[in-house]
């Protein structure tokens, strides 16, 4: 009897070095408004992140986890240093390598900077597989990885330096989004069941829209472009809470992971496939150990 494939899926770890670290050249950018709201108390909720990924890891051995999918925000500020630490601290996660999907948040392409849209891409090169190069429209995205014969993960980049710091919005480049709707045509995806990943939420909780200034800014374009698909979950982070939702807009059903690490806030789920059936579990933290609620 064949057992199901098991997907673990996370986000918003947010990992941050400490401030007194970070070289004085770095606060004269968003960073500074960041690095004050860490020093006035944001930092304190995720300072078992450590901790808890290592719990993490034990909870995916424990129950026999086939593929991990993390959608982005390994950091708080964007610092090479931040990122370099979400590296180690994951690299358990990411054996074997085609078995981890990811996508960068917001924070994790934090600034303009030099070559900040290329931090992300060096820490996890080797997590940036894609079985279907063709369709790249802009770095390594889209990235489509082909799960045995009864599933694939796609995922889209909808995260963007945000230079303004009341800005904190994503966008998935039109280019992307076309190269979507010609992925989902494609006969190899036929039949499968499709998860398509990225940061942003395309929608909240209650199913209304995010803020603008926060929020996915071509939500109705992405969730059109996803409507055609027949067996599928769109899956993201982003908003520091577990949610899942049915809207009008798509077949696919809605998972936020919310925050695997933050205090009080932790979770994420596991997606269990046979065939063209998922259900969904979520997991949650007793104190001590990752778990499922129901």
């Amino acid at each position: 009897m064949n057992t199901p494939l098991r997907i673990l899926h996370f986000s918003d770890i947010h990992v941050n070095i400490q401030i007194r670290h970070m070289h004085w050249k770095k606060w004269f950018s968003k960073r500074a408004i960041g690095a004050v709201n860490l020093l006035r108390g944001r930092a304190k909720y995720f300072d078992e992140t450590e901790e808890k990924l290592a719990a993490l890891l034990r909870f995916k051995e424990e129950n026999s986890i086939d593929i991990v999918i993390n959608t982005g925000d390994y950091t708080a500020l964007g610092l090479k240093s931040e990122l370099t630490l979400a590296r180690q601290m994951l690299e358990p996660m990411m054996t074997p390598p085609q078995n981890y999907i990811t996508v960068p948040g917001n924070h994790d392409i934090y600034v303009h900077e030099g070559n900040s849209h290329y931090r992300f891409s060096e820490q996890f090169c080797s997590v940036l597989q894609n079985d279907l190069p063709e369709y790249c429209r802009g770095g390594h995205w889209p990235l489509i990885r082909l799960v045995g014969d009864e599933a694939a993960v796609i995922a889209v980049n909808s995260a963007r330096p945000n230079p303004l710091p009341w800005v904190s919005s994503g966008e998935i480049p039109p280019e992307q989004l076309e190269s979507l709707g010609d992925i989902l045509k494609d006969e190899r995806l036929q039949g499968r069941f499709l998860f398509v990943i990225t940061h942003y939420a395309p929608r909240l909780s209650n199913g209304q829209d995010d803020k603008k200034l926060h929020g996915l800014i071509n939500a109705d374009e992405f969730l059109k472009t996803c409507s055609g698909i027949e067996n599928g979950a769109i899956l993201f982070g982003h908003i520091h809470k577990t949610y899942r939702l049915h809207v009008p807009e798509v077949k696919s059903e809605l998972f936020c992971a919310g925050s695997a690490t933050m205090e009080g806030h932790e979770g994420c789920w596991v997606y269990e496939l046979e065939g063209q059936n998922m259900e969904a579990r979520q997991v949650g933290w007793n104190g001590k150990e990752y778990c499922f609620t129901a």
